[in-house]
């Protein structure tokens, strides 16, 4: 069976991508039960170590992203590159699809 999970956060106006990531770690912390993977002590600490190389300031290659805001007529059109830039503003209402590669 396939998991997944969808996380809304609200991040202020000019948030990167990392920050929005931060903001669902900040909530993992809060209510655990919530994460599909096993967030442990010395073992996994947060989505943002799973998703994001911070020494190579990169989204790791075996992560899928679609992020994409929405286009003055609502349709999510506008491309947010954060694939290339992880420091990269989001559009307003963005919407941010990350599938990490289950290794199958």
């Amino acid at each position: 069976m396939e998991k997944s999970k969808e996380f809304t956060v609200k991040v202020k106006d000019d948030a990167t991508f990392i920050e929005s990531l931060a903001m669902v770690d900040k909530y993992i912390n809060n209510h655990p039960k919530e994460s599909i993977f096993p967030i442990y002590d010395q073992y996994i600490h947060n989505y943002l170590q799973l998703l994001i190389d911070l020494t190579h300031e990169k989204i790791y290659e075996d992560v899928a992203v679609t992020a994409y805001g929405p286009n003055e007529e609502g349709q999510f059109l506008k491309f947010n590159p954060v694939g290339d830039n992880i420091y990269f503003n989001l559009f307003p209402n963005s919407e941010i699809y990350l599938q990490p590669d289950a290794g199958c």
